[in-house]
């Protein structure tokens, strides 16, 4: 789902190239992508985003890379809650005890009928997933549809996971007042218990339609999110609210992180969600990333926080100010030696100045505080009108052991598809990888019938056996049946590719 962050008041607007990875292949629709790096094992990568699938709507589709992102193992994909829905907005985290958890919707997108938010467990790195549980669902909010935006957060210490949430766009069917949400589990992800995370007198109130929480551990068990709030009754200016707790056994406390306008933009287009990075070895350190229009133009800001305190918002993009030049689709992480990475969508190098401008990732990193050169990890990519829709509302950043990874979607080869990008702090070299986002025949292993991709349909295919011997040939159409066949593994060519098939 498209989240737009804006703060409105009532009368006035509150506001080095590289070589990348192909990490999708699919030649419809690839989008919101989401990377998590294993804490126990820096080679240990997993990717999810929303995908096509064949007979299907949208689905969330995930891999895993062993070897840092070289190799990727095929597309495992979820299914739905129920005929008819469609899904969106996934998000991954790992515990310390190397569980993988995966958070999204699945929902009636038409008629909202249904929808949930949907939390998975691997306990195998992400190769395979355990059933859905129902962290929330929009009965547990009537008229508020509160499923938009699930992100994930997982507490190192005690492996709870939280999920927060917000109100989806959709102002026929929700009322205010508006919340941020949360559901919370202590039990590995087997059960989840509910509740709004703002409090009076920080509500996120009336005027914003969407206060999207931004959530955060560190490793010593401390909580943090920030949302947006503006309610007249508790301050004349809106504010982004900071929640906090300190120790699992501890008590929720409430902080004003800004007061002020200076936060979102007019520019319904942009992909303007903020972030939150929380220091996993300091948690009275973090930084707020969000877009800001306030230097002339819609550009990277962020307040800091440095003990109890933030900072004022600072600008991140070092083109000149006032130039016209579009920026959003911000993420960024800390490593864990406190150097800090943030990632965004740059118009500067396209023309016009406009969110239809060609466009290129920019990056930049601070360490000991101070922000080193920006530098850039993709090429010029045209602007295509697929960037105007649904799923492509962000990019992701892991940060850890100085290597960088950044995984996106742009339309280089004519669709949406996802790239990744991994930088080296130490020598800025970058090396880039391709994320299959497209299993070649579903489902493998199969019982005997195996799913054909439509770009596959009328080639003529030979299938082996172990042997080598040919058991099979013809032109592919819809399926490929081997349940004539018995248990083992088979070869199937079609030219010029070579693809290794299962039947139980």
């Amino acid at each position: 789902m498209k989240l737009f962050f804006l703060l409105l008041s009532a009368l006035s607007l509150i506001q080095v190239k590289s070589q990348n990875i192909l990490v999708s292949g699919g030649n419809i629709f690839e989008g919101e992508p989401y990377l998590v790096v294993d804490p126990q094992n820096e080679q240990h990568l997993v990717a999810a985003w929303m995908g096509f699938q064949f007979n299907q709507k949208i689905v969330i589709k995930s891999v895993v890379s062993l070897d840092g992102g070289s190799t990727w193992s095929a597309p495992v994909w979820q299914a739905h809650q129920q005929a008819g829905n469609s899904s969106a907005d996934v998000s991954l985290g790992f515990d310390l005890n190397g569980n993988l958890f995966m958070a999204y919707i699945d929902y009636d997108n038409v008629s909202f009928t249904n929808g949930a938010v949907i939390c998975r467990k691997s306990t195998d790195g992400g190769l395979n997933w355990g059933p859905a549980v129902v962290a929330r669902t929009i009965a547990s909010c009537p008229n508020k549809l509160c499923i938009d935006r699930p992100w994930i957060a997982v507490d190192p210490l005690t492996g709870s996971v939280v999920i927060t949430s917000t109100n989806a766009k959709q102002p026929t069917l929700v009322q205010a007042p508006y919340h941020p949400y949360m559901a919370i589990s202590s039990d590995g992800g087997a059960s989840f218990s509910l509740q709004e995370l703002d409090a009076a007198p920080f509500l996120a109130g009336n005027a914003i339609t969407q206060p999207m929480p931004s959530p955060a551990f560190a490793n010593d068990g401390t909580f943090m999110a920030l949302y947006p709030s503006y309610d007249p009754s508790q301050s004349i200016l809106p504010r982004i609210v900071e929640v906090n707790k300190a120790a699992p056994a501890s008590f929720y406390t409430y902080q004003s992180a800004f007061q002020g306008l200076g936060f979102g933009t007019s520019n319904d287009t942009l992909k303007s969600g903020p972030h939150l990075a929380l220091n996993p070895n300091n948690s009275s350190r973090g930084t707020y990333f969000f877009i800001t229009e306030v230097f002339g133009d819609p550009d990277i800001a962020f307040i800091e926080k440095n003990g109890s305190n933030w900072s004022v918002p600072s600008r991140v993009n070092n083109d000149p100010q006032g130039n016209g030049v579009v920026q959003d689709l911000i993420w960024a992480d800390y490593d864990t030696d406190g150097d800090l990475a943030v990632c965004w969508r740059d118009r500067r190098n396209g023309s016009p100045a406009t969110y239809s401008s060609a466009s290129q990732i920019f990056c930049r990193i601070q360490s000991n505080q101070a922000w080193g050169a920006e530098f850039t990890i993709s090429p010029i990519v045209e602007h295509d009108s697929i960037l105007l829709e649904n799923g492509n509302d962000f990019l992701n950043v892991q940060f850890q052991n100085n290597q960088l990874y950044t995984l996106w979607g742009d339309v280089r080869s004519g669709s949406l598809k996802i790239y990744l990008n991994k930088y080296n702090q130490n020598d800025s070299s970058n090396i880039v990888q391709q994320i299959p986002t497209s299993l070649p025949f579903y489902p493998n292993p199969s019982m005997g019938i195996f799913e054909v991709p439509t770009m596959y349909f009328g080639q003529p295919y030979t299938l082996k056996n172990q042997k080598g011997k040919v058991v099979l040939k013809g032109t592919l159409e819809h399926q490929l049946d081997l349940s004539p066949f018995s248990a083992g593994t088979y070869f199937l060519s079609v030219e010029p590719q070579e693809f290794k098939l299962l039947k139980n």
